[in-house]
């Protein structure tokens, strides 16, 4: 799935909406939607506007898109604590894999197949 793809399925909009709102032809959209096509230079632009987004994403040079910046900090704080609390469980987990005997360890292993 292409960028642009990705981009017009979160926005919920159909091809005919995107193409009324930004002034790009259906015909052009659908192009671009089925990948035979990629916008040029000024069509990029409107497109890369219009999702709110940076051009390099749109046209797929970027995995994501780091042009929306955290503007609620409480949700970025929250966000990064999940983080750290994440981080923390994985390193005591991992400690007490460690610390298993080889026999715990094959026990937790056969229990995981299951």
């Amino acid at each position: 799935m292409t960028n642009f793809q990705i981009l017009v399925q979160k926005s919920n909009k159909t091809l005919v909406e995107i193409s009324k709102d930004t002034g790009i032809s259906y015909s052009t959209l659908g192009n671009y939607n089925q990948g035979t096509r990629t916008p040029k230079k000024e069509n990029a632009k409107i497109l890369a506007d219009y999702f709110g987004v940076s051009i390099s994403y749109l046209m797929g040079l970027e995995v994501e898109d780091f042009k929306k910046p955290i503007t609620d900090s409480v949700a970025a704080t929250e966000t990064i604590s999940q983080l750290r609390d994440i981080h923390e469980k994985r390193k005591r987990l991992l400690k007490k894999l460690r610390e298993l005997s080889d026999l715990e360890a094959e026990l937790l292993l056969a229990f995981n197949k299951l």
